[in-house]
């Protein structure tokens, strides 16, 4: 047997899911219109758009142990904590905050924020 890719599976359960809905309902469409005993959600994952990032071995080893560490402390409650969502966190940080945009132009380009000109 072949092995298939984590992609590849992907594809097959939503195209799973979109066949399993009435023509021109998406999954959503389809699992709000269904009873709910027989209600099957779309797992979050899928809901993401995939984008590729490459890491050092330390920054994965790092994300990894506070991936693992955070998901002891939960104690199985709520979502699971995996990398992707560690990264997804820091990105939304990163977006929203002001502070951290300009030590982020400081360490790409070694220049301080400049602070705007006061008139006399």
């Amino acid at each position: 047997m072949k092995r298939k890719r984590l992609a590849e599976l992907v594809k097959e359960e939503t195209e799973a899911l979109r066949e399993a809905s009435p023509a021109g309902e998406g999954p959503e469409e389809a699992s709000a219109r269904e009873a709910p005993s027989e209600e099957r959600p779309l797992p979050p994952y899928l809901t993401y758009v995939r984008k590729e990032c490459r890491l050092r071995p330390d920054q994965l080893d790092a994300l990894t142990a506070l991936a693992r560490r955070l998901n002891r402390e939960r104690r199985g409650k709520g979502e699971r904590i995996t990398e992707n969502t560690l990264i997804r966190l820091a990105l939304d940080r990163l977006l929203n905050d002001r502070e951290a945009e300009a030590t982020l132009k400081e360490a790409l380009f070694g220049l301080p924020e400049q602070e705007p000109d006061e008139p006399e």
